[in-house]
């Protein structure tokens, strides 16, 4: 098996998954009551919490072919 070179864990990429979709529900629920800084700093957030994600992912699933 090909070694991983994504820093996280399989649990940490489960946490970032659900703090993305926390963070996404919370959107949701407050549409026009942010500024435009405010989305802009959420939107960097999950930018970096669903990027690792998705490394971690791409990464399990190129391993196990």
């Amino acid at each position: 098996m090909a070694k991983m070179t994504t820093e996280i864990t399989s649990q940490q990429a489960e946490e970032m998954a659900f703090q993305a979709e926390i963070i996404c529900s919370l959107l949701e629920d407050t549409p026009n009551r942010m500024t435009d800084s405010e989305v802009s700093a959420i939107a960097s957030l999950l930018k970096k919490l669903t990027g690792n994600v998705a490394a971690f992912l791409i990464e399990t699933n190129s391993a196990t072919k």
